[in-house]
């Protein structure tokens, strides 16, 4: 009896350690989503944004399209910065 009891201790610390392992594994792919969830909708933003430039470029050719441009470039430039810090989490 005293083996049985034992047994059922020794499974269920290992059942405890399991469970502590997939909730660190859960945390860990929640922060990769959450990286390229930010990545993806910078991205979005830059290529609306480098869209407007364009068009704000190609109807005045003059004007504050250098700072638009800058502007976009450096969303897309984080957003990639978002993409690979997550793919990175994720491995």
């Amino acid at each position: 009896m005293e083996e049985i009891t034992k047994y059922i201790l020794n499974m269920l610390e290992i059942m405890e350690t399991e469970l502590k392992l997939i909730r660190l594994g859960m945390a860990k792919t929640a922060k990769g989503i959450s990286w390229f969830g930010m990545g993806v909708f910078l991205l979005g933003m830059g290529l609306i944004l480098l869209a407007w430039t364009a068009f704000t470029g190609l109807s005045m050719l003059i004007g504050k399209v250098g700072a638009g441009f800058a502007t976009s470039l450096l969303i897309l430039l984080l957003g990639g910065v978002f993409l690979w810090q997550g793919s990175k989490t994720l491995k």
